[in-house]
């Protein structure tokens, strides 16, 4: 079984895209900016660090120059941009602040350690509880010797979020690529995870204990042991939702999509649309309804009342009057509340207790289910409203 970090956190997300890019294997023929920027900032952060193993100092000129070039030559259709108020040169620009930043910070290059991995596939084996191997698989962006048998895994990140302490210690990631370090080198005395968020020319690091890369790893083969044993895979919403590649697949998003891809002037020809259009206005009219009905309703028991009578003619119909006396309940939490419960529990009422409605309460104390002396302490906890029911008898009926 080999599963990553980028499965088990699209399960943990959303079911359904793990199905569809997992199970299903749907290729996604389109990918966010943020994920096509992120990928040329690698690369070219790579280029760096391969330059420097050949005795080579790249200008930050030349680094720009190649990211731009990468950027030109493979930005296409298929690249999708989600908030509308920024364009491909938002990004572009970004993405050349990322590797400012990051240039200008660690410049020349000589502190620290000797690169020994960069984008490097590594593989973690872990072994379940009932003894099963499990194969971790992901790619490292880059791995430092440090002298002393000290070690640094790099993570170069161009979110525009940035994360809490509290975040990195749940990271999962960079803790699995940390044991996959330690299976890889016998002298690892200490390894440190650190962070790179390019945009805001930030560093954190972070090392962990022992005890907490072992909770790390038995919450992934936990997160393995659910994807094994589910047996649906729902969609599930969130604001991640928009820039996902597949939501053209998914019930949740799929009409949404298609519609986003019409010219405004089709709009009003797609199907979909103007059902949800038909049935806004009828709800709306529906509410308007209501308040209307209610409003003559309440004139119809006025003049019934004035008049004193219980069937009213109209020339479509006749309207019929019943009047209902029923129980007011306490509020729950109230002290009347617990008094009223009390007593139908201790008539052996268990189920009526625990769902109280106005209609067996009714029945219980008017009723002969209860004694005579329970009847009265009920009454006793209510109090008592006249509702009054219309019912329309056309005139053929």
């Amino acid at each position: 079984m080999i599963f990553s970090h980028s499965q088990l956190e699209t399960y943990e997300r959303c079911p359904f895209k793990y199905r569809l890019l997992y199970l299903e294997k749907i290729k996604a023929g389109r990918r966010s900016i943020e994920a096509f920027m992120g990928s040329l900032v690698h690369e070219t952060l790579e280029k760096l660090y391969r330059d420097l193993r050949m005795s080579r100092l790249p200008e930050l000129e030349d680094l720009s120059r190649f990211f731009v070039d990468a950027w030109r030559a493979s930005y296409g259709e298929d690249v999708f941009i989600v908030r509308s108020e920024y364009g491909e040169e938002d990004y572009l620009n970004t993405g050349l602040r990322c590797l400012e930043n990051y240039y200008r910070r660690y410049y020349p290059f000589r502190g620290g350690g000797t690169p020994l991995w960069l984008e490097r596939r590594v593989q973690i084996p872990l072994c379940d509880q009932e003894g099963r191997r499990v194969n971790f698989i992901g790619v490292l962006d880059r791995l430092d010797y440090l002298e002393g048998g000290r070690y640094e895994i790099h993570d170069y990140k161009t979110s525009q979020f940035l994360p809490t302490q509290e975040m990195l210690e749940g990271d999962r990631q960079l803790s699995l690529y940390q044991l996959a370090v330690e299976a890889s080198f016998p002298d690892v005395k200490e390894v440190e995870l650190v962070w790179h968020y390019l945009v805001f020319d930030r560093e954190l690091r972070l090392r962990r204990e022992r005890k907490r890369l072992q909770e790390v790893a038995a919450d992934a083969l936990r997160v393995v042991r659910e994807i094994e044993q589910a047996s649906d895979f729902p969609p599930r919403e969130s604001e991640l939702c928009d820039w996902c590649e597949v939501q053209e697949h998914c019930p949740r998003r799929k009409h949404l999509y298609m519609v986003a891809k019409l010219p405004v002037r089709e709009l009003g020809m797609d199907r979909g649309i103007q059902l949800v259009d038909e049935y806004a206005e009828w709800h709306a009219r529906k509410k308007e309804a209501e308040e209307k009905l209610e409003e003559v309703r309440k004139e119809i028991i006025e003049f019934a009342e004035f008049h004193g009578v219980e069937k009213i003619q109209g020339t479509s119909g006749v309207l019929s009057l019943s009047r209902v006396r029923r129980p007011v309940l306490p509020p729950e939490g109230s002290e009347e509340r617990e008094r009223l419960e009390e007593v139908l529990r201790g008539a052996s009422k268990w189920e009526a207790a625990c769902t109280l409605s106005p209609s067996k309460v009714s029945s219980l104390a008017s009723g002969e289910e209860l004694d005579e002396e329970t009847r009265n302490r009920l009454r006793e906890l209510l109090s008592w409203e006249e509702s009054v029911s219309l019912k329309m008898r056309g005139l053929f009926e």
